[in-house]
């Protein structure tokens, strides 16, 4: 006989499964585009904050200055994002989402349930609440594991770098 905990995680799996092959049609805006997901994640980015420089697009996107670069010129070619320099220092190059760029975010934005507003006005007062703590534990809980990731990786870069210092202080011979 399955406990609680177990019950509760088949649940969850089988409603997990359930919103996947449910939400297949929300899923039809991202499929007639030949974009990266980086470049989704590009997209979001300005169409939350405006016109970025791309230093910060590159810090935010976790990427590159050169990944970040390369991605961009995707999306000016497909016209999705404009470049510019910026008019107070020219080294500076800003990104803006194109009037169709600004399109496809809300066409975007519109396919996210939570984002719907049909979609929320079927919810009461008390499941807002349910879903707002909820929502908060799954934040917590990816927080967390984000952290220990980043830690993880830390630590493998620290111990990859070492490497080649223990080689030189041995002779080369590890």
């Amino acid at each position: 006989m399955p406990t609680e905990r177990e019950r509760l995680l088949a649940e969850l799996r089988q409603f997990a499964a359930s919103m996947r092959s449910r939400n297949i049609h929300g899923a039809a805006p991202l499929m007639d585009l030949d974009l990266t997901i980086p470049q989704l994640r590009a997209i979001f980015l300005l169409a939350e904050f405006g016109s970025m420089p791309m230093s910060p697009m590159a810090q935010e996107s976790e990427t590159t200055l050169s990944a970040c670069s390369h991605l961009v010129d995707k999306l000016v070619r497909s016209g999705f994002v404009s470049r510019s320099t910026d008019r107070d220092d020219r080294r500076v190059v800003r990104c803006t989402l194109t009037e169709r760029g600004r399109a496809l975010a809300e066409r975007l934005r519109q396919s996210i349930p939570f984002e719907r507003q049909e979609f929320l006005d079927r919810l009461t007062v008390k499941e807002l609440r349910i879903i707002v703590q909820a929502m908060t534990i799954f934040q917590r809980v990816m927080a967390e594991l984000q952290a220990e990731f980043s830690k993880s990786s830390q630590q493998e870069k620290a111990t990859d770098e070492s490497i080649p210092r223990a080689k030189t202080a041995l002779g080369g011979n590890v």
